[in-house]
């Protein structure tokens, strides 16, 4: 994770470049709850959206660790929070599961614009009543011939209101269960026609533009599963896995943006004939933050030694990794605020929208009671 902060390679040096064109633009879209789509494009050239898809398919070829660390670069220079979250949702839980699990086909035809930013894929996995317990969803995929028949609907979909693709799960066989009985499909908008509803109006990442997802017996061509049938539970577990981890170095490096932030106001703002840095109730507090990212960091690494390593489960350290990154990521930024005072109170100030972006950190990708509970089994609690 070295580069992520340090940002000496090519890699990080281009994604700051790109970033630091636009700062301007995020109040803007944050309080129109607009994709900053120029941003988009802007990483697109450089495929950020692919970062570890082979290059034959339109990717950059990174390694694991390159990739994972030029997301840690992506949190630290983009400013506009939910622009760096839509694209770790792109990249994680739509584009890797294509990478991983689509045949040669699926990827030929999807990855290339997908890598380079030209389309937007979302996941549509979780419904009103099935969030957290995403494996008693209700959509169903009918059989009929050579083809499915899609009913239901998906909701909290992050890209959904702009996805060109979407990836979504549903139930082919009840009596299998979770594991053999869920499917995963790649949905085209223009041939499946499903539909997306208007934006959901967000505390916070407003830029991620999110909605539900509607199935109205949508029919899905056989060719268009991913995976095999039945296989929707260990393609979408291991997406996870991927998210939990990338999204944990998204987090990181925005951490470790708002803390040079805060150091350097804390280092010149003065109080009582002071500098706030030379308060103990401040320098305590800020040196708190610091161990705990630190903490954070080397489970990253250690993380990410897992995931390189295809043949050891890494379910259990990213379950780690997202409850601790998430839990610091909320709390350090509430607290920045505080040091921050009046500066960070202001609707739509530089902290403030830090803390309405941190909020939901607990609660994506499996919120904090899911991975307390996923590492109560791994450790052997029954």
């Amino acid at each position: 994770m070295k580069n992520a902060f340090e940002h000496k390679s090519n890699l990080s040096k281009k994604i700051i470049a790109l970033c630091n064109r636009s700062d301007s633009a995020i109040v803007k879209h944050d309080k129109a709850q607009s994709f900053h789509k120029s941003l988009w494009e802007l990483l697109g050239t450089e495929s950020i959206q692919g970062l570890m898809v082979d290059k034959a398919f339109g990717g950059r070829g990174e390694t694991i660790s390159t990739s994972i660390s030029a997301l840690g670069t992506l949190g630290y220079a983009c400013q506009d929070n939910g622009l760096s979250f839509a694209i770790g949702a792109h990249l994680l839980a739509g584009v890797v599961p294509i990478w991983h699990y689509g045949n040669h086909t699926q990827k030929e035809k999807y990855l290339p614009t997908l890598c380079n930013g030209t389309t937007i894929i979302a996941n549509a996995i979780s419904e009103q009543q099935s969030g957290s317990d995403a494996f008693q969803m209700q959509t169903t995929a009918t059989k009929k011939g050579d083809h499915y028949i899609l009913s239901g609907k998906k909701s909290y979909c992050s890209n959904a209101p702009l996805a060109d693709y979407i990836i979504a799960y549903a139930i082919t066989n009840p009596e299998k269960g979770m594991f053999g009985g869920i499917s995963a499909f790649l949905l085209n908008r223009k041939q499946n026609q499903f539909t997306t509803t208007a934006p959901v109006d967000k505390m916070g990442l407003r830029t991620c533009l999110m909605s539900d997802v509607i199935f109205d017996d949508v029919m899905v061509p056989a060719s268009q599963l991913l995976g095999k049938e039945g296989g929707g539970a260990i393609i979408f577990n291991k997406s996870m896995t991927w998210e939990r981890i990338g999204l944990s170095a998204l987090h990181l490096g925005t951490l470790n943006r708002i803390f040079d932030d805060i150091l350097l106001f804390a280092n010149q703002r003065k109080a009582f004939g002071k500098r706030l840095s030379q308060f103990q109730a401040i320098s305590h507090k800020l040196v708190d933050i610091k161990v705990d990212m630190e903490a954070c960091r080397l489970l990253l690494t250690e993380a990410i030694t897992q995931l390189e390593n295809s043949g050891k489960s890494t379910d259990l350290m990213a379950s780690v990794l997202k409850l601790k990154t998430s839990e610091l990521y909320k709390s350090a930024a509430v607290e920045i605020l505080q040091i921050a005072g009046a500066n960070g109170y202001i609707n739509n100030s530089y902290f403030e929208r830090t803390v309405r972006d941190a909020m939901a950190s607990t609660l994506y990708s499996g919120s904090s009671e899911i991975q307390r509970n996923l590492i109560a089994r791994k450790i052997g609690l029954r």
